[in-house]
């Protein structure tokens, strides 16, 4: 059947980054249709397609008034499900901007290098600045690979997701739980075009975070997502497969840690996407970034949620009580 959103009227930013941050707030109504036509959104699982073939997300693709129980299902058989429009377009404007906002506040640690944010190669440029690690202190390093500064992540602008989507039923039901948590900070993320650095191998959550018992990842794009942005490949059903990395688990100087091996996994790349639109996935579900292909600026941020039946040694947020939980002496 035909997933179609409500309609939201969303606003053109006006904003001088608007032209280079891909958040055009869309009346979905008019969308191409496309976006939002796929053949597999009926609640019946289709079969695994044959390994290592990359295939489309349909299959684990649902409305986010879908009934939790189905929705449990498919998470429960594919370590990953795609939720339609869970967030309301006010939540993920009122974020985009308070991130688009912070990006340029980082325009003069770029300009150090001789690289405007708002630049067509900028994304390209430091890519090739990042070549050698050597010219770059670590904390410069750490942001010109899209990561924003820790004050950033720490700001409560960043709680309206995780607040709205613990009112919903469905991540509870997901990972069982009656209390929502989530890790502090949160991961936010931008990919200028170009900047094939800003890209992380595939791995899976559970190595980045030993601090935590079991937890799942949502992952929010704040802005349209299709196959030229990039944005994320997932590798269904590798969740429950236990944590596959076994290398060296000092992260190299780029920050991530080796990819883990693929071969013979089935790859699904996750696009469109449009902002309102959320990936959950396991701890153990393999994934890794695509390339931002687009001369757009690819925004995004990810939260790992857990459920009173799980754990914490670092800081989380109790969504119940709207307060920053400390790790216990």
């Amino acid at each position: 059947m035909r997933f179609v959103p409500p309609a939201s009227k969303f606003h053109l930013l006006s904003r001088e980054h608007s032209a280079r941050i891909s958040c055009v707030w869309y009346d979905f109504a008019m969308m191409p249709s496309h976006v939002y036509d796929s053949p597999r959104l009926e609640p019946v699982h289709a079969a695994t397609p044959p390994l290592g073939l990359v295939s489309s997300m349909a299959r684990f693709t649902v409305a986010a008034t879908e009934a939790p129980a189905h929705a449990k299902q498919i998470f429960h058989d594919e370590g990953v499900i795609v939720l339609k429009q869970a967030l309301p377009s006010a939540v993920c404007r009122a974020t985009h901007d308070y991130l688009s906002a912070a990006l340029d506040e980082t325009a003069d640690l770029f300009a150090r290098y001789g690289i405007a944010i708002g630049a067509p190669d900028s994304g390209a440029r430091v890519a090739r600045l990042l070549d050698d690690p050597t010219k770059v202190p670590p904390a410069d390093r750490h942001v010109l690979l899209g990561h924003f500064p820790l004050p950033v992540r720490l700001s409560e602008a960043l709680w309206q997701i995780p607040l709205t989507l613990a009112e919903q039923p469905l991540l509870r039901a997901l990972i069982g739980a009656t209390k929502l948590f989530v890790h502090m900070p949160p991961t936010a993320r931008f990919v200028l075009p170009g900047n094939v650095k800003a890209a992380v191998p595939a791995h899976q959550d559970v190595t980045y975070n030993k601090h935590l018992g079991p937890f799942c990842v949502v992952w929010v794009p704040l802005v349209h997502i299709d196959r030229a942005c990039g944005g994320m490949a997932v590798y269904p059903r590798t969740q429950g497969r236990g944590e596959l990395f076994a290398g060296d688990k000092v992260a190299p100087a780029d920050g991530w840690i080796p990819g883990v091996e693929v071969a013979g996994l089935e790859r699904v790349e996750l696009y469109p996407l449009a902002p309102g639109d959320i990936v959950v996935m396991g701890n153990e579900t393999v994934h890794a970034s695509m390339a931002n292909l687009s001369p757009r600026t690819r925004l995004s941020v990810d939260f790992r949620f857990f459920g009173d039946n799980s754990r914490s040694s670092k800081h989380y947020l109790d969504l119940a009580e709207r307060r920053v939980v400390a790790p216990s002496a």
